[in-house]
């Protein structure tokens, strides 16, 4: 559940890469040291404008939560929260749930973000590039999941691993330890209910 320490980290990482690529503030400023509540004031400010381009109001948290099911791949669900934070026209919604085997020590998190998504500028860099990556039993690779945009993650030396989903306005996260395989990543995301993202 973010904090809103969270968010504001959430808004300078996202802010340096606008900055980065090219955004109004870097050709400005490039010269002058901005302070911390300059660089928040600058970033909510930037991502307000930028969220007024969704096509839709940021879900409430018990709409996300309503998506999370009881079970995924067997597993109950162990814990569950959800929360909205928001500042200066920013605002973004979570929900999260924690599933846990009861004989194993197998485990699933996953993390619904609503507000953001393919339409901040920042994350529009992921849907632009493609990965397929293998470094000993870890790999990388960027795949389509009904025509969404995904990056996948997985060690098939502890069966670790990640899938997320970005949506116009959301991102979808899925984090498994002790998978037996890595379309367990799949099979959990095909467990939710996500047609009002």
């Amino acid at each position: 559940m973010p904090s809103c320490k969270n968010l504001l980290l959430l808004l300078l990482i996202g802010y340096s890469l606008l900055t980065a690529c090219g955004g109004k503030d870097a050709s400005e400023d490039a010269n002058t040291p901005a302070s911390y509540s300059d660089m928040i004031e600058a970033a909510t400010e930037q991502y307000g404008e930028i969220q007024k381009k969704n096509e839709r109001a940021v879900h409430e948290p018990a709409i996300l939560k309503a998506m999370l099911p009881e079970t995924v791949l067997g597993m109950r669900r162990q814990k569950i929260a959800s929360n909205a934070s928001g500042m200066a026209g920013f605002q973004i919604a979570t929900a999260n749930a924690r599933y846990q085997s009861d004989n194993s020590r197998k485990s699933i998190t996953i993390t619904i973000s609503d507000g953001m998504g393919g339409n901040l500028t920042a994350m529009g860099m992921v849907n632009s590039f493609t990965v397929d990556s293998e470094e000993g039993t870890r790999s990388t690779k960027t795949i389509k999941i009904g025509g969404k945009k995904a990056v996948r993650t997985f060690d098939t030396a502890n069966g670790k691993g990640s899938l997320s989903v970005i949506y116009d306005q959301s991102i979808v996260q899925i984090e498994g330890s002790y998978l037996e395989s890595v379309d367990e990543l799949k099979k959990a995301f095909d467990t939710l209910s996500l047609s009002e993202l």
